[in-house]
């Protein structure tokens, strides 16, 4: 089993670093916020990455891949996310779209809209991650893995309560407000305001008449 890779940077992909160790070329599927911590390293510089092997199972073949992490503490918490049930490891990697302290404090809240506006999680997945990992990962949501995690995460939480608000006001249910809030995050999560929100919400409706 290979837990931990070292060598230099040979080349990006999508969703993927190449790392070349004494002339042979490992590549290495990393999550969004790894992909986006190493964007400015230079190919040919040192690089570690923690990984977790395991071999991708499609229809009659079995694929060995690597997934890499940029510590311990992202591994251990991609390892609590396969616990959900019907996760697996390309379900457990879309979280990671978010810093682990922001998707960690997410489930510790129940903050069901930030968790619907990861990539691949809908409002049964973000129940599921709630009721199995809740209480578990408070540790997760102390990590200082972004300088602008906890900020983010504050703004989209109070730009989406904004929205909840006026659409209460407007005469939805609270669960149909909800559901419509996080659809619109997903779909544009830059979203400024609760305004904003609200034009999303609309557009998709006109989109669905």
């Amino acid at each position: 089993m290979i837990s931990k890779i070292s060598g230099k940077l040979q080349a990006r992909g999508e969703g993927a670093l190449t790392i070349d160790v004494h002339g042979l070329g490992y590549e290495v599927l990393v999550p969004p916020v790894v992909e986006k911590a190493f964007e400015a390293l230079p190919l040919g510089e040192p690089l570690a990455l923690e990984t977790i092997y395991y071999l991708q199972v499609e229809q009659t073949r079995a694929t060995p891949v690597l997934l890499g992490f940029q510590n311990s503490i992202q591994k251990e918490f991609f390892e609590k996310l396969l616990t959900v049930p019907k996760m697996g490891p390309k379900g457990a990697l879309s979280c990671f779209a978010r810093p682990v302290s922001t998707v960690a404090t997410a489930i510790e809240t129940a903050n069901y809209t930030v968790l619907q506006s990861l990539p691949g999680v809908g409002k049964q997945k973000a129940r599921d991650l709630v009721a199995t990992l809740q209480g578990k990962v408070a540790k997760f949501a102390l990590m200082q893995d972004s300088d602008l995690d906890r900020s983010s995460n504050r703004a989209i939480s109070d730009v989406a309560q904004d929205a909840l608000q006026m659409l209460l006001m407007l005469g939805h249910k609270r669960q149909e407000a909800e559901r419509m809030i996080a659809e619109a995050i997903k779909a544009e999560p830059d979203s400024p305001d609760a305004e904003a929100i609200v034009r999303v919400i609309y557009r998709k409706q006109q989109e669905k008449k």
